[in-house]
């Protein structure tokens, strides 16, 4: 379960065990693990928000981010699209990160990032607000995206194809940096939205999944 060796469904499309269990522990190199509550369950699975567990991008995410190490990330204002449990934002406020922002537009999901980040004790660097996907009009002057930022991060953002011109409008407007990181759970997703990026007008580098073996380094990869 924590180093997202297999897939997220399997040959008889059942839910991976792992994402239904109340909490996950990540290790971390040289200190000690993360714990991240996940509220997924058997009996609310068909109608849990799917950022009330951890999938296999954000796996992969933290591991790459762990890799980049403190020293990329000391300082940095962190803005989390499509936070889920926060592992990335607690990642990122655990490798130095000055500021981060976890965003969802889903309550429940905030909350519970919220409460990881917290657990964790990073409860005074991490906050979570709502954030509708999109460029943003002249009246949100209050909006994320309005605020300076030094990187972009998300995981397991791009698996609705509808949903990517608005991702892609997110991105621009940001102004800074992103790193994605996305599963192939169609045939040559990725491909398709390495061109639908450049299209849109994005800058793409495709960067090798940090795992070495199974369904996060076969079916994930991150782009920069």
């Amino acid at each position: 379960c924590t180093e997202a060796l297999y897939p997220e469904f399997n040959e008889v499309n059942d839910w991976n065990d792992c994402s239904l269990l109340p909490r996950r522990v990540f290790w971390r190199p040289g200190a000690p693990p993360l714990l991240i509550r996940q509220t997924m369950t058997k009996a609310n699975m068909w109608e849990a928000s799917t950022g009330s567990a951890v999938w296999g991008g954000g796996i992969v995410l933290s591991r790459y981010m762990e890799e980049l190490g403190s020293a990329f990330w000391e300082g940095k204002r962190v803005l989390e699209l499509g936070t889920g449990t926060g592992l990335g934002s607690v990642t990122a406020a655990k490798l130095g990160a000055a500021r981060v922002l976890a965003t969802d537009r889903d309550g429940k999901v905030l909350a519970l990032a919220a409460q990881n980040a917290r657990a964790n004790g990073v409860g005074g660097t991490v906050s979570a607000a709502s954030l509708s996907w999109g460029r943003p009009g002249p009246e949100a002057a209050d909006s994320p995206l309005a605020q300076s930022w030094d990187v972009v991060i998300g995981a397991d953002v791009t698996y609705n194809r509808d949903a990517w011109p608005v991702l892609f409008e997110t991105i621009e407007a940001a102004r800074v940096p992103c790193l994605l990181s996305a599963s192939e759970r169609r045939p040559n997703e990725l491909a398709s939205l390495q061109d639908a990026m450049r299209k849109a007008g994005l800058t793409v580098e495709l960067v090798d999944s940090p795992m070495r073996n199974g369904y996060g380094a076969d079916k994930e990869a991150l782009l920069g």
